[in-house]
């Protein structure tokens, strides 16, 4: 059988096609674009790399009252795939106490504590398995001085399933607000949108993920936005407000290590015209010598002109990016095992054993004997006379 050439130069052109061209990229929608207390939320996610790093955080920005009780949760969240090596993450600002519960069938897992300085951080290692979660609800008590919050989850972890699905949950607990929604791919922003609760849009300005419906200010007016957990900032003259996504920390080497970070900021799109300033808390506990802010672009980390000052860590920023604070590894503990000192071995002087005295029969002592001798002398010389 004859193949005709022009069929053999279609094939070789579809499979010239098939190398060259990448494959399709993954694709995040979100809808609607507004809700209310008790309506869904519905995230549709097309071609999904199997095992890829997946990272969804979900943010509610709510007004409250000094010293109240709140609640955010979302109910009836549908999981599609699985997470595997994942994580809970629960951040939340303006609390003094704060409880992580997550529900799904006859399990629940809960973290609770309070806030340092207003800010509480939690992390919870849990395989996310497919199926519908009763819940993940964030609760507590908001500051004296506290008249809004912000309650921040994220899940992360490599993905396992399908790589169409859709992820959908119910918004309870909030009447007004902003939820924002974020998620990043491979460490590549897919989706970020912020949802007004009611058509209103609360959101103060210096949250973590503000709501994008704040009134742009004036060129060179500078605004500050904080991480969730109050670990980083960053001021920029900027219209639009930035948030902060955490993702997983890769080894920088080179003798340094990761203290806070890394963050994404997103969008991941943003420029920043005059250059912003990003700004570290240096942990508790942490010497500042040698401290540094890096970027990472993929494997490389590169290291940015850094002002170190009491308690933070700042430098120069120009755009969106994945940010983390370094420091050097400690050094390495040494154990002195101290000298045992020489056993000194006293000389032994060796006493002599006491020469035994002779003894003559059964023990007759040679004085008795004289006697003896001396008496039996006697008689014998009176017997001469």
């Amino acid at each position: 059988m004859v193949v005709p050439m022009r069929s053999i130069l279609v094939l070789v052109l579809l499979i010239l096609v098939s190398l060259v061209l990448p494959a399709s990229a993954v694709t995040i929608t979100e809808r609607p674009e507004t809700i209310a207390n008790g309506q869904p939320i519905f995230v549709t996610i097309r071609d999904l790399p199997a095992n890829s790093s997946f990272s969804l955080l979900v943010q509610a920005d709510c007004a409250v009252q000094p010293n109240s009780e709140f609640r955010f949760q979302m109910s009836q969240f549908v999981m599609p795939f699985a997470l595997k090596k994942s994580s809970i993450t629960a951040t939340l600002s303006g609390t003094s106490t704060n409880r992580l519960e997550v529900m799904k069938e006859s399990t629940i897992v809960t973290v609770s504590g309070k806030s340092r300085d207003g800010q509480f951080s939690t992390t919870k290692q849990y395989d996310i398995t497919p199926g519908t979660y009763d819940y993940f609800r964030l609760s507590g008590t908001s500051l004296p001085t506290a008249r809004s919050i912000t309650a921040q989850l994220q899940v992360t972890g490599t993905t396992q399933g399908s790589k169409d699905s859709e992820i959908s949950f119910v918004v309870e607990g909030l009447t007004s607000g902003t939820i924002t929604i974020a998620a990043l791919v491979d460490g590549r922003q897919a989706l970020y949108k912020n949802i007004p609760i009611g058509g209103s849009d609360p959101s103060p300005a210096g949250s973590g993920l503000a709501a994008a419906s704040i009134a742009a200010p004036p060129p060179e007016q500078w605004r500050t936005f904080t991480s969730a957990d109050g670990m980083v900032s960053v001021t920029v003259s900027h219209a639009e407000p930035v948030g902060f996504l955490r993702v997983p920390a890769q080894d920088p080497g080179l003798g340094m290590r990761v203290l806070s970070g890394p963050y994404t900021l997103v969008p991941q799109d943003a420029s920043f015209t005059p250059p912003g300033r990003i700004e570290f808390r240096i942990p508790a506990g942490v010497p500042s010598e040698g401290l540094v802010i890096a970027s990472h672009d993929r494997e490389t980390w590169t290291s940015l002109p850094s002002t170190i000052g009491n308690t933070t860590v700042t430098a120069p920023v120009t755009a969106s990016g994945t940010f983390a604070l370094l420091g050097p590894l400690p050094a390495p503990t040494l154990t002195t095992i101290p000298a045992t000192p020489a056993t000194t071995i006293p000389k032994t002087t060796r006493t002599p054993s006491p020469t035994p005295t002779p003894t003559t029969g059964a023990g007759v002592e040679p004085a008795t004997l004289l006697l003896a001798a001396g008496a039996a002398c006697a008689v014998a010389m009176r017997k001469r006379d």
